[in-house]
């Protein structure tokens, strides 16, 4: 708990730790405070209790509409109110009244977009386009309860990921709404509504997939049927066992040949390293370079990279007959592999950059034939 008195000097100063919850209380006068919001969003605060006891907030004002000694005068009044016995305040204050189609687009606007990842805020906005402004759009988003909310999570029952994806997203919503005094606290109408149980998906590519899906690719390849970016980004994939994203936002400038590895400076996981076999250095360094073009896979205009993969994708896959698998399924392949060579788990965590140990867990059963093995030394 801080504490110091509350002058334009220490304002200015107090900026409270991003991500929490802070306040800054002044030595002077008892329930005096400055808040600042895991948002980073500040304001003057009066804490109090009622006369039967309750403890209550009033927000005085915002420090960029507000002087300090302002707001210390409001509170001094406020206390000479109380003690003549008069009521601080007199109802709750009402909320802004917005519609949940306004409050979409604030969380796009001032969060999401300050401290979300470009792929995140895509998939965000697709949600809210497609699935939250269609159905809760138009409602006024302090009268949006529980049953509204499960009417949407419920009618994706079919699809469980989705439908916990978008509950996490209409959770976040719903908690900076209370956050930004939009809704009264401790409103949010996801709190008790329980999540599908998630099975992950699991789809590796076997020896004779592999084979398949590279004569396909040599075929294409030789033949001009995809840009050459398409099959370099995808044996690529394979090889390293990176991230779409990672690969296709590839620059030359990341890519540190005699130390074997690329190092980027961003990704989902943060800053990340991603380790070369010689066999990947090697097809990297003979990938050609592009004049004017800073991205190891260029895309057809110039200065541009590669951008999708999926349309080009789905023609190779039908052709080697493995329709179901995902490009994202080449990383988990690649996990596969390194199981195989007999590699531990916070090894093989490290190459594909988890964060966590968690992610990599789901690859453990792999080790069972390994095991196996082993118990037979």
């Amino acid at each position: 708990m801080a504490k110091g008195k509350i002058s334009s000097r220490t304002v200015s100063a107090f900026k409270g730790t991003a991500g929490k919850d802070m306040c800054l209380w002044d030595t002077e006068v008892k329930g005096f405070g400055l808040r600042v919001q895991p948002s980073g969003r500040r304001s003057y605060i009066y804490k109090f209790r009622t006369p039967d006891g309750r403890r209550r907030n009033r927000k005085i004002g915002d420090p960029e509409s507000l002087t300090a000694e302002a707001a210390r005068r409001i509170v001094l009044g406020m206390v000479s109110d109380a003690a003549l016995g008069k009521m601080v305040i007199d109802d709750k204050p009402k909320q802004k009244s917005i519609t949940m189609r306004k409050m979409c687009d604030l969380y796009l606007e001032d969060y999401a977009r300050l401290h979300k990842k470009p792929k995140s805020i895509e998939d965000d906005t697709r949600y809210i386009e497609k699935d939250i402004k269609p159905r809760l759009g138009s409602k006024s988003l302090s009268e949006i309860r529980s049953k509204d909310v499960v009417k949407i999570h419920s009618s994706l029952a079919d699809t469980p990921i989705k439908a916990n994806r978008l509950l996490a997203l209409l959770s976040k919503i719903f908690n900076l709404a209370e956050e930004w005094e939009y809704r009264d606290a401790n409103t949010n109408p996801t709190q008790h509504i329980r999540k599908y149980k998630e099975t992950p998906r699991e789809r590796f590519l076997t020896q004779d997939e592999m084979v398949a899906l590279e004569k396909v690719l040599a075929d294409a390849e030789r033949n001009n049927e995809v840009s050459p970016s398409v099959v370099h980004a995808l044996r690529v994939l394979l090889m390293t066992g990176a991230r779409l994203q990672e690969v296709l936002t590839m620059k030359w400038e990341y890519v540190d040949f005699e130390e074997g590895k690329i190092n980027l400076p961003d990704s989902k996981s943060g800053k990340k390293t991603i380790w070369l076999s010689d066999k990947a250095r090697d097809y990297i360094d003979a990938i050609p370079h592009k004049r004017g073009n800073p991205f190891v896979f260029p895309g057809q205009r110039t200065g541009s990279r590669l951008v999708n993969l999926q349309k080009p994708w789905r023609k190779l896959r039908a052709i080697a007959e493995i329709e179901d698998v995902r490009i994202h399924d080449l990383r988990h392949t690649y996990a596969s592999l390194a199981v195989s060579q007999n590699l531990s788990l916070p090894i093989v965590g490290k190459l594909l950059g988890h964060k966590s140990t968690k992610s990599t867990e789901r690859y453990a059963h792999l080790y069972d034939e390994v095991m196996k093995e082993a118990a037979n030394f």
